[in-house]
């Protein structure tokens, strides 16, 4: 049994999850599943958009809520960032080049994001509803149409790009 779980665990790091199924005789059976990285940063992608509509959400409503529900956004989404940036870019960047035009744009969106970050943060402490709530607004448009670009022209590049090595990097989400 420990070798299995050894198994499982190296296997979950390269990218692959195991699901446990009940048979009708009562046995488990592994079945296991491969997480591309259009999937893992996709899924990811919706995740943090539910993390950024809570923190919405509790704005004008309990500051302290909303001041909790934003830092749990932004650690949540610069983990991501910071992963795309380490990993994804990279690899793709080697292909076609640190001056290509769709990374530059997608890096240009992260420091544009990073800066929107900080004066929704400053209108929270300073519990500027208005300021917050048109910001929050703002943010939302321009994560809709960099979320789509990654989506769209940027992740099935790299996972062809790094083939076999690209279940690692979708578990770097995990």
């Amino acid at each position: 049994m420990a070798r299995v779980r050894a198994s499982m665990a190296r296997a979950y790091i390269q990218g692959w999850r195991y699901r446990g199924i009940r048979t009708c005789s009562g046995r488990v059976e592994i079945q296991e599943t491969m997480t591309t990285i259009q999937e893992a940063f996709t899924r990811d992608h919706r995740r943090l958009d539910t993390l950024f509509e809570r923190a919405e959400q509790d704005l004008g409503g309990d500051w302290a809520d909303c001041v909790s529900a934003f830092t749990i956004f932004r650690e949540a989404i610069e983990r991501h960032m910071k992963t795309e940036e380490a990993w994804i870019f990279p690899a793709y960047e080697k292909k076609y080049g640190n001056d290509n035009p769709l990374t530059s744009i997608l890096r240009k969106g992260h420091k544009d994001l990073r800066a929107f970050f900080d004066e929704i943060a400053e209108a929270i402490v300073g519990q500027d509803v208005d300021e917050a709530k048109g910001l929050v607004g703002v943010v939302a448009q321009i994560l809709k149409h960099h979320d789509e670009k990654e989506e769209a022209e940027l992740y099935p590049v790299v996972a062809e790009l790094l083939g076999a090595d690209a279940p690692s990097v979708a578990a770097l989400l995990s």
